[in-house]
């Protein structure tokens, strides 16, 4: 599938040989609004744009890539990891309760999250499992969260997101029936 494109500024080209085994899900840290993932898209690729980047944004509506998945996203503070991932980032914020991610703004995103990741999924054969700390840093292939990788690598001050009432469980076995 082909999604808008909006290339973030900051990106490193290609992968240094190595292919996606990570899908890194993410939250924007930014409220739950329309048109949040182009507004992200457009912020990774403006002139005060962070040094971070990630290969797509998905908000209830929309999905819009900002790094191909050639190349690598500066979205986890491992670079190798970085260049064994695709990095998914859906708005919302890491301390969102579970009532929130299950409102009809949150469901939409992570129906549409799910088909993009079924077909990472597939192409890439990473299998629909989240992934702890220790198989991270053993070198699984799966899902994970971006705090998945901040407690593998011990990362002081790292992140949270997706935070502990991301819906895990619906969300991936809304991944595995989509990759059926």
């Amino acid at each position: 599938m082909t999604y808008p494109f909006i290339q973030a500024k900051h990106y490193t080209q290609g992968r240094g040989g190595k292919t996606p085994k990570l899908i890194v899900i993410h939250t924007m840290e930014t409220p739950q609004s329309e048109g949040r993932a182009n507004q992200v898209a457009l912020w990774f690729a403006g002139s005060s744009a962070p040094q971070a980047s990630a290969h797509y944004m998905i908000d209830d509506k929309a999905i819009v890539q900002s790094v191909n998945e050639a190349d690598t996203a500066w979205a986890v503070d491992e670079f190798q990891l970085n260049q064994e991932s695709i990095s998914l980032e859906h708005a919302g914020y890491a301390a969102q309760t579970a009532a929130i991610w299950a409102n009809p703004y949150s469901t939409a995103q992570l129906a549409l999250s799910a088909s993009l990741a079924a077909d990472i999924a597939k192409r890439y054969s990473i299998p629909a499992v989240r992934l702890t700390p220790a198989q991270i840093v053993a070198g699984g292939t799966g899902f994970c969260g971006h705090n998945d990788i901040t407690a593998a690598f011990k990362i002081a001050g790292g992140h949270t997101d997706p935070g502990a009432n991301f819906p895990w469980a619906s969300y991936l076995e809304a991944v595995k029936a989509k990759m059926v």
